[in-house]
């Protein structure tokens, strides 16, 4: 019996013999397709649209149909996406990578056209009539499909000073980018994928720290220069919310609400915070707390439970991957989604700064959904070619 090793990635002449072996080898996509990662996304989603619609209920004049619509819209988009994706070789990505990135950077600087909208202190989001869309979503992917690229060929190549500079590059162009649009949940993301990928990538650890340290001494410049006294209360309000009542009134009235749901929730569409429109923002940053205001600790608790459940098989997914760029796509997109989710549910817990970061697969937005299942999709692909034995 012929097996690869499982405990390490496959060398360069492995990873060649193996892709021979497959070449020659049928794949039953139906048997290995990884029906359980799009399983559980799809459960998260179907369960965060029913809390949705209720906190959509009275915000629009039609009850919020059109815009459930248009949620569902993007969630069969994405669902089309991602199983489309799942069944191409996400190896085929590398030859459109930097192409896709160009493109991405490109829709970035839109923002600052007259395209651009400016919503909540961010100036993040370009809207054509009535679509709207957030450039730095798929940006954060294509960062990582570089990055990701570039570490691959660091591994055969060395680390050397041109890897240093086109992964430094690839980072801090999009990273700027998103801090001119003052959206520091995003470039938060950003960074925090940017070091998971180093991290699996096996990157030289004096670059890492390096990350780290320079990160850590933009800060005091970041604060003096870049911070205005709004957004320097609404961190203080973070803090200390009594001190702080105009700024920390979102963080209350989200703790209010889930508080008030009790065991078992008021029950849907029974909210009183909900239904008097209490919850701020409650389409998007704080859904959060409508699903534990009408659904309860089951209900939120079950949520949670579903994403540890999820971002634990992007783990093994990366972790299974045949390849250095597999286990580093994966990896960047599981960095990307346990940022949103800890940041998401935290706000509304009380022990994370409200940032203005969405809910994965659960807060309003028909782009940012498609987003999303493209990256399950991604994950799903790598899935499909993870490693095992290679004869029986």
């Amino acid at each position: 019996m012929l097996r690869r090793r499982s405990s390490k990635i496959l060398t360069k002449d492995e990873g060649r013999l193996f892709r021979e072996i497959s070449a020659n080898k049928t794949v039953d996509f139906l048997v290995e397709f990884d029906y359980f990662l799009l399983v559980i996304a799809l459960a998260i989603t179907v369960i965060g649209m029913i809390f949705l619609g209720s906190a959509m209920g009275n915000m629009y004049a039609d009850g919020g149909r059109s815009a459930m619509r248009s949620q569902i819209a993007g969630l069969v988009i994405g669902v089309i996406a991602a199983i489309v994706l799942a069944f191409f070789d996400y190896n085929l990505l590398k030859k459109i990578t930097w192409p896709f990135y160009a493109v991405n950077v490109l829709i970035m600087l839109t923002v600052f056209t007259p395209l651009g909208i400016e919503d909540y202190g961010s100036r993040s989001w370009i809207g054509i009539g009535s679509f709207t869309y957030q450039p730095s979503e798929l940006m954060k992917l294509a960062m990582v499909l570089v990055i990701a690229v570039e570490l691959e060929k660091a591994q055969e190549q060395g680390f050397g000073l041109r890897q240093v500079l086109i992964i430094s590059g690839a980072f801090i162009l999009p990273l700027g980018l998103i801090v001119l649009q003052k959206d520091i949940g995003q470039a938060m993301v950003l960074t925090f994928s940017f070091l998971m990928v180093l991290f699996v990538g096996k990157a030289k650890f004096w670059y890492i720290l390096s990350v780290i340290a320079l990160g850590a001494a933009t800060v005091p410049f970041l604060w003096k220069f870049y911070f205005n006294e709004t957004r320097r209360a609404r961190l203080f309000a973070f803090l200390d919310p009594e001190k702080y009542p105009d700024y920390s009134l979102q963080l209350v009235r989200s703790e209010t609400a889930i508080g008030s749901g009790g065991l078992t929730g008021q029950g849907l569409g029974r909210g009183a915070m909900n239904g008097g429109k209490k919850i701020l923002v409650k389409m998007s940053d704080s859904i959060f707390a409508v699903i534990g205001e009408e659904g309860g600790f089951i209900i939120a608790a079950l949520i949670i439970i579903l994403f540890g459940v999820l971002l634990m098989r992007m783990c093994y997914i990366s972790s299974r991957a045949r390849d250095m760029y597999g286990k580093c796509v994966a990896a960047g997109i599981l960095a990307m989604f346990l940022f949103n989710i800890f940041e998401n549910i935290g706000m509304n817990l009380g022990i994370m700064p409200i940032t203005g970061l969405p809910l994965p697969f659960i807060s309003k937005g028909g782009s940012a959904m498609i987003t999303n299942y493209i990256c399950i999709g991604l994950l799903l692909s790598v899935s499909l070619r993870r490693r095992r034995e290679m004869f029986d």
